[in-house]
């Protein structure tokens, strides 16, 4: 596993893969893919986005920050209802609903990696 930064990670997290994931979910296509697709990336972000929000939520005091450690937590807590509410049965409101954690997983996989150095 590596960070942003290059250096190696105890993390467990497949930056490679994650980052693969929400490409793809992301990707600009003509037409809206069909739900089974779209269960599939759900799947995949789902996966990512339960691994990631408890390490993002774990490291954000890191920052010494109470206002950044607030924004991690509800992100946390924002993701976690959104699964919980499942995947939209239309299709069309699947793949926006996909289009949305896919932009979740990002912020916190950026949120995982980002550390604070020295003096800030």
């Amino acid at each position: 596993m590596a960070r942003a930064d290059g250096t190696n990670s105890t993390l467990p997290v497949d930056v490679t893969l994650i980052s693969e994931t929400v490409s793809t979910a992301l990707e600009s296509r003509e037409g809206t893919p069909d739900r089974a697709t779209c269960e599939t990336w759900y799947r995949w972000l789902a996966g990512h986005l339960a691994l990631l929000a408890p390490i993002a939520v774990e490291q954000a005091p890191r920052w010494r920050d109470p206002q950044r450690t607030l924004l991690v937590e509800a992100t946390a807590a924002s993701v976690t209802r959104a699964l919980a509410d499942g995947l939209p049965a239309d299709r069309h409101a699947a793949y926006v609903y996909v289009q949305e954690l896919a932009r979740e997983c990002r912020g916190l996989l950026g949120l995982v990696l980002d550390q604070p150095r020295d003096g800030q």
